[in-house]
């Protein structure tokens, strides 16, 4: 063997160097070589002339077929090589293949499958050994058996059949799904693309071959480029369209589980998407949309998420092509895309939601119930309704509920469904939102599904907005609001439609429980269920309405939004509000359960927090915190209620009391509930009326709880300290407090000096959560009409009540009052009962049945004042404990209208504890003191017993400037009620004087002091008396500085106001004590002056003159008679003197002396008739011997007295330092004298009464008034006596005195000092048909400074109700309860004398309020025109004062008429300095000479008419001018 192995090496030697022909011969002796069973090196030996036998060239086909046959005979060994290399060189590379055609290919199939089995099993070999080697000869072969391959189909196409080509590709299919290698997969796409592009792939391989290639193109990142351009290449080839049908076939076939299989399903889908990319373009085939989409809904037939995310990718992809959405657009059956989109997303959300719960489970117990008690709290009151929505899904027939949330027995366990539905929900929230803003491929679709939806045809729309409806948890917020827009313009959710109820109930599920969604689109979903409730009430039944109105409703409980949940609550109001009295609990009971789970969560965070309760009531937001929004819908409950059912409101009447009682909710929700609570009142009837109005200003204003009190706050919020660091600012906050808060007009939200208890810090300001009377003080308008169904008190005759009619029992609520004033810790709460207590309590109709009530709490109040109990304010609001005094002092001033129900003891309780609070805290004593203004009229015993008590405490304030005008005018009421003091001693007569004294004396010493220091500054001229003025200077509030210019013309008023005190009080001494009095009172009214010269001031003269002429009569009034001599005493002969202060005119009958004596003094003029007893002369008497005079002696013509004589006989010329001067008999001595004359000796004043009926608001219809109720004109038969008009001889105050044109009569007051006329337009001429009447009102009306209003009109009152430029005080009258004109006609008291009303002062813009009734007061009828006539009197006083201040100065008639006979003096020659030098002081006021308009004439009538008080007349400055007449004298000589 050995030779011929070597003898082949020679041949094969000879076959290289010479062409040989006919081989035949050469090979069949040595082909025995290679037979089987053949050592190795024979073997190689055979195959090495074979190799030279197949290089020669040009073989015959007998020659290639042997040749080839012994290729083949040797399968299966390993010299796979060697046998390829023959093959490949007798075949050219694969390129000839004659004569072997029908060998090549299966040589070809079987040596790349035994090719491939060999190198898988060297690879696992050499993995196994972990050999890191070159390729394998096993693999080599792989590789060139591959390029062989390739070879033979490129170059041998046409004698390659189908069988073949089929085999191959199933073989290389089968190598790439079995191979792990990337160049196994590389060169058998280099075949696949070689039998693609030179050959065909046979219809049975088609599909296999593509999903083949396209399992690699997804899986081999490598080969994706090659891949795909071997599928272009299919797919440009002529089976192109079958390759996609084969492609959507596959997908019609479904994924199988096999991963390989899977991949190759991904991968036919990836190259369908690259597809639909190139869009037919470079030769590729168009995938047929129709076509698609079924395709495509098969393979999700079973839930994979790997291949539902490339499903969706694919859809996505083919959206984003425009010419696709055309495509899409002109198909009608959109059916299959929204299965495919909607089921894939419902797969999602359920793994979502088991990956959440499963995570839950997961976690330790406590973990999960400490994360849990957030969200489970929320929805642990649910009803079973609202829970089974949640759980469950409306649509579809799926259930949401976990299958682990099943018990053993079948049944879902509750725990395990509260649980699972909590995690699901909170997994819900946390997604959803993130989900919808994603750029995943199903956010894609839906956001172009919705960009497309103006294209599409109805169908189309239609079904691509009920994908969103059941998508709702992840299409975006514009696409849920297009979609809600279809369903309301489509009235999907409308009756008509058959499924409008899912639709409703798929609108609840997807848009308004979806917290995540913006809270506009939540409240347009709710105002769109609500417009269906509103069809479905008119069209469905009751059951059905039932279930729509729950769609809504059963979100409340567990609503976090407060702007939504207001929406939500609204229309469980407007829903509750049409409910029946039977329905109605449901719907209540459904807000209250809400309003409780607030309550625990409100208890909770108070709990855990330190901060003020108060801080847990704030919201930035509008509508308050969740507690507040169910508060304003019981509320408006309430409103609408409370005039039509008495079931309804008695259910909302114990929710509001226990809402505003308790400490658990927040404290917005509770003061919501107090408005309410405390606008209730009652009529005459005691029929329940809400207010729509707030009252309580003035004590509002008092807590800086009005606009001008309360300053918004301070920018520099950082100049707090903490740790005990001082403030920035140059002043420390007690300092501050000092300068801005004299008077409580200081801000609430200025620096903040509220200490933390716990760390000594000061926090920031905290804004009040109420003001007055706020931007919105009831949610609704309140009806203006009485209830009929629910009333304060029902008399016992009654009982027992119909069904009907409800007793509103307020006497729980006052008890739950007393408990707030006792107990109450919330700052905000407390404050609001402070101010609006009062005016509820001056509604005594709603507290009738509350007289137990009312004692205890009148008892608290006054305990609470005594013992300095109550509340303190926090000292972040810098207000003082005495402010909250104020507030209890109007509580208690209310309290006084009660007193019919107290002890006398308790009568006295209250008067000592109203005089406990002068002095005791500096605010309160002007409330005190006002206060026992009203006890003087209500309760004049006990202040009787106290008066003395009270005179003192008062004398001790006195100089104190905020208490002095209010003093003064307490003691002018006090001097017109002689009851009360009528057991007066002298020392208590003179502690009266001694107030009075002290005061001017105090103004006087203040005012030299300020001339002193100040003599060389200009600026000060005038000295501030007010206490009010200093407040408002110190104050930096410009509101505050506004007013501090009225205030300015107080000291004059308080000035002239201590007079009028010494003036009244004097006259109502007992005629036999004044004597005594005269010497004391006249050296109190003079001071030294800094000279030591004793003064005393005009003012003072005319008290002196007042108390020579009173002292000793009460009888001042005499009148002139012209006749006082007859014919035969001769003729008259008239003389005047000037006697001090006093003009004397002597007229006497020369002949027998008959004289009248007329005395003209500052304070009056009185007329004395004296006629001498003329003896006749003794006999014995030498007789008048001196011619014509002898002659004349028995006749009428004789003179024998002049007036010289009668002058003398009174006033003796003993009086050198001042001797009496005579006035010469002149014109200008006349005219003089007339023009005294016409000085009135009393002031008048002229007020107006308008009568205001039932419902009036106009000022014609009001003044066209002609008659009144009965109470109005028992009032005014109170208030003065009426008088007859024509010919009057008083001032009327300008109403006409001839011909009746305004009226027969009018009523008039008058005492020593005053006289009063009074306006009535009631009493003058009405005619609606003449045009003249109400102008001829208005005429009177317009000029009265002060003006009486009784309001019957049962609304509140406007002051710009009589537009006028001289109007200034109206002092406005109202029942405390209001009536119908009938109600009253049959009252059992028509003329109201036990009647209460309320009695309040309001002045016009700018006008100093300085009435004790700017504050309404209560008080009984028959004390009402007594109160109202000096109010009017002081009113018009001060009025008269400050109409004057710009310029000049308001005179009282006494002062100007001693000023005409001062002028006289000084004119005739009285140059000697009297004894005691009279001055008129420097006025308080500095005075400018220009006014701001021009004053009403003071010559009203012929008489003439002085506005001016006897306690008006320190004003010092210019001097006023007489008033001069024509009037002749009565008789000259």
């Amino acid at each position: 063997m050995a030779d011929r192995i070597a003898a082949v090496r020679k041949v094969c030697d000879v076959l290289g160097s010479y062409p040989v022909r006919n081989i035949h011969s050469i090979w069949a002796a040595a082909s025995d070589l290679l037979d089987a069973g053949q050592e190795d090196e024979t073997v190689e030996a055979g195959y090495m002339l074979l190799q030279s036998c197949v290089a020669l060239a040009d073989h015959t086909p007998v020659e290639r077929n042997v040749l080839f046959q012994a290729v083949v005979l040797r399968e299966g060994d390993r010299n796979f090589g060697l046998r390829l290399k023959a093959v490949s060189t007798l075949t050219n590379g694969g390129r000839n293949v004659e004569s072997v055609e029908s060998f090549i290919g299966p040589f070809v199939l079987r040596s790349i499958d035994s090719c491939f089995k060999e190198a898988k099993n060297s690879r696992r070999y050499r993995n196994k050994g972990k050999q890191n080697v070159e390729l394998s000869s096993e693999e080599v072969n792989l590789a060139q058996i591959f390029l062989f391959a390739t070879d033979v189909c490129k170059f041998n196409s046409k004698v390659l059949n189908e069988t073949y080509l089929e085999h191959l590709l199933t073989t290389i299919m089968n190598i790439c799904n079995d191979t792990t290698q990337t160049g196994d997969m590389e060169k058998a796409i280099q075949l696949f693309d070689a039998v693609i592009t030179y050959d065909h792939i046979p219809a049975p391989a088609l599909q296999a071959c593509l999903e083949t290639l396209c399992a690699i193109h997804r899986q081999i990142a490598e080969l994706q480029e090659q891949a795909w351009t071997t599928l272009s290449n299919l797919f440009r080839s002529h089976v192109g369209q079958a390759a996609v049908a084969s492609l959507l076939r596959a997908l019609l076939d479904g994924p199988h589980r096999s991963n390989r299989q899977y991949s190759t399903y991904r991968g036919v889908m990836h190259a369908l998407q690259l597809l639909l990319l190139e869009d037919g373009r470079n030769g590729h085939p168009k995938v047929p949309v129709s076509f698609l989409f079924p395709a495509l809904k098969a393979t999700i037939k079973r839930e994979r998420q790997s291949h539902e995310s490339i499903v969706l990718d694919l859809i996505a992809a083919l959206l984003n092509q425009e010419k696709m959405r055309t495509l899409l657009l002109e198909e009608a059956d959109w059916s299959d895309l929204i299965f495919i989109v909607h089921t894939c997303s419902e797969r999602e959300d359920d793994r979502e939601t088991a990956h959440a719960t499963t995570t839950d489970r997961e976690r330790p117990t406590t973990e999960r119930a400490t994360s849990g008690a957030g969200i489970g709290s929320q929805n642990a009151g649910m009803t079973p309704s609202v829970d089974h929505m949640v759980r469950t899904k409306s649509y579809e027939g799926l259930n949401g509920v976990p299958a682990s949330a099943t018990s053993a027995t079948g049944e879902l366990d509750a725990s395990e469904i509260a649980f699972n539905h909590d995690s699901s929900a909170l997994c819900a929230r946390r997604t959803d939102a993130a989900r919808r803003n994603s750029d995943d491929s199903l956010s894609r679709i839906l956001i172009t599904l919705d960009n497309m939806s103006t294209n599409m045809d109805f169908v189309q729309k239609a079904a691509t907005m009920e994908l969103f409806m059941r998508l709702a948890n992840r299409v975006s917020d514009s696409t849920a609001e297009n979609m809600v827009n279809f369903f309301v313009e489509e009235r999907y959710l409308h009756p008509s439609n058959g499924e409008w109820l899912e639709a409703c109930r798929s609108l609840v599920a997807g848009i308004l429980k979806d917290s995540t969604r913006p809270r506009s689109l939540r409240i347009y979903s709710i105002k769109i269920l609500r417009e269906t409730y509103t069809t479905v009430e008119k069209l469905c039944s009751s059951d059905i309405v039932l279930q729509c109105a729950a769609l809504i409703l059963n979100n409340i409980e567990g609503e976090e939004d407060v702007e939504v949940l207001h929406e939500l609550v609204d229309f469980a109001v407007d829903v509750a509000d049409r409910a029946s009295d039977e329905g109605f609990p449901e719907t209540v009971g459904l807000l209250k359960r809400c309003l409780e789970k607030q309550r625990t969560t409100v208890h909770s965070a108070e709990a855990a927090s330190p901060v003020a309760p108060s801080l847990h009531g704030k919201s930035d937001h509008p509508h308050g915190s969740h507690c507040n929004v169910i508060a304003t819908a019981f509320v408006r409950l309430f409103i609408r209620s409370v005039t039509r059912s008495a079931k309804k409101t008695l259910l909302l009447y114990d929710i509001l009391r226990y809402l505003a009682g308790s400490d658990d909710f927040d404290t917005d929700a509770r003061l919501t509930a107090l408005k309410l609570l405390f606008r209730l009142r009652a009529d005459s009837k005691h029929a329940l009326i809400v207010s729509a109005l707030s009252e309580g200003e003035r004590v509002a204003a008092v807590l800086c709880r009005t606009a001008e009190t309360a300053v918004a706050s301070d920018k520099g919020d950082d100049a707090a300290s903490v740790d005990g660091v001082k403030l920035e600012d140059s002043t420390s906050w007690r300092d501050a407090r000092k300068q801005i808060s004299n008077s409580p007009h200081s801000s609430l939200n200025r620096h903040t000096s509220r200490s933390n208890h716990a760390t000594g810090r000061i926090s920031k300001p905290v804004p009040p959560l109420w003001m007055y009377p706020g931007p919105k003080g009831l949610p609704e308008e309140p009806s203006s009409y009485s209830s009929r169904v629910v009333y304060a008190h029902i008399d016992e005759a009654q009982y027992p009540l119909s069904g009907n009619l409800l007793d509103m029992q307020i006497t729980l609520w006052l008890e739950l009052i007393i408990s707030l004033l006792q107990k109450q810790l919330d700052w905000e709460i407390y404050s609001y009962v402070l101010v609006h207590l009062g005016p509820q309590l001056s509604n005594q109709a709603l507290v009738r049945s509350c007289v137990p009530q009312l004692k205890m709490m009148r008892g608290v109040v006054c305990e609470q004042l005594r013992g300095s109990t109550f509340k303190e304010p926090p000292s972040y609001t810098l207000l003082k404990k005495a402010d909250v005094a104020v507030c209890l002092y109007h509580v208690l001033t209310m309290l006084i209208s009660y007193h019919d129900h107290y002890e006398k003891s308790e009568e006295d309780d209250m008067v000592k504890v109203f005089l406990h609070g002068i002095g005791y805290w500096d605010r309160t004593s002007k409330w005190c003191i006002h206060a026992l203004s009203i006890c003087c009229q209500e309760t004049p015993l006990s202040v009787s017993k106290s008066l003395d008590s009270i005179l003192q405490k008062m004398s001790q304030i006195i100089t104190k400037p905020s208490t002095a005008i209010h003093i003064l005018e307490f003691l002018t009421s006090l001097a017109r009620m002689p009851e009360l003091y009528k057991n007066f001693r002298e020392d208590e007569f003179k502690t009266v004087f001694g107030v009075t004294f002290r005061y001017l004396q105090h103004v006087r010493d203040q005012r030299d002091r300020l001339t002193t220091v100040n003599a060389s500054h200009s600026g000060h001229k005038s000295l501030r008396h007010s206490g009010a003025s200093r407040d408002f200077a110190a104050s930096p509030d410009p509101v505050m500085a506004k007013k501090a210019g009225a205030a300015d013309d107080l000291p004059q008023y308080l000035y002239s106001l201590a007079y009028h005190v010494i003036t009244f009080w004097f006259m109502n001494l007992k005629m036999e004590d004044r004597p005594k009095f005269v010497p004391w009172i006249t050296r109190n009214l003079q001071y030294a002056d800094n000279a030591g010269r004793q003064i005393m001031e005009e003012q003072g003269q005319v008290i002196v003159d007042m108390m020579s002429m009173v002292a000793y009569s009460d009888r001042d009034e005499t009148y002139r008679d012209t006749n006082f001599a007859k014919p035969g005493d001769g003729e008259i002969w008239k003389k005047t003197w000037i006697v001090g202060n006093s003009l004397i005119t002597v007229e006497t009958a020369a002949r027998t002396g008959a004289s009248l004596t007329t005395s003209r003094r500052a304070c009056g003029t009185r007329y004395i008739y004296s006629k001498p007893l003329l003896a006749p002369p003794p006999r014995h008497q030498v007789p008048i011997t001196l011619g014509l005079a002898a002659d004349a002696f028995y006749t009428s013509s004789y003179i024998g007295l002049l007036p010289d004589d009668i002058f003398q006989t009174f006033y003796a010329p003993l009086n050198l330092i001042d001797p009496p001067i005579p006035l010469p008999d002149d014109d200008m001595t006349r005219r003089a004298i007339a023009a005294f004359d016409l000085n009135a000796t009393v002031d008048g004043y002229k007020v107006g009464v308008i009568y205001i009926g039932e419902g009036q608001t106009n000022e014609r219809e009001i003044l066209m008034n002609d008659i009144g109720s009965a109470a109005y004109t028992s009032f005014l038969n109170d208030l003065g006596t009426i008088v007859r008009l024509k010919d009057a001889k008083f001032n009327t105050g300008g109403l006409d005195t001839r011909n009746d044109a305004d009226g027969e009569f009018t009523y008039c007051w008058r005492d020593r000092c005053i006289e009063l006329v009074f306006h009535i337009p009631t009493m003058m001429p009405t005619n609606p048909d003449d045009d003249m009447t109400y102008p001829n009102k208005k005429r009177h009306i317009g000029n009265d400074t002060v003006n009486i209003i009784f309001n019957d009109s049962g609304l509140p009152y406007n002051f710009d109700t009589f537009p006028s430029a001289f109007n200034y005080v109206h002092i406005v009258i109202t029942p405390e309860s209001r009536a119908s004109f009938v109600d009253r006609r049959l009252d059992s008291d028509p003329d109201g004398k036990n009647r209460y009303y309320k009695i309040q002062v309001i002045s016009r813009p700018g006008f100093p309020d300085i009435s004790p009734a700017v504050e309404p007061k209560i008080l009984c009828g028959k004390h009402l025109a007594a109160y109202c006539r000096l109010i009017a009197i002081n009113a018009s006083v001060f009025a008269q004062v400050w109409y004057t201040r710009e310029g000049g100065e308001s005179v009282s008639s006494w002062r100007n008429r001693l000023r005409e006979i001062k002028r006289l003096r000084e004119r005739y020659g009285a140059s000697d300095v009297p004894l005691i030098t009279t001055v008129s002081p420097s006025s308080p006021v500095n005075h400018q000479p220009s006014r701001l308009s021009s004053p009403p004439s003071r010559n009203e009538s012929a008489a003439g008419f002085n506005r001016t008080s006897v306690a008006t007349f320190i004003s010092e400055g210019t001097s006023r001018s007489s008033m001069t007449s024509s009037t002749p004298d009565v008789s000259q000589s």
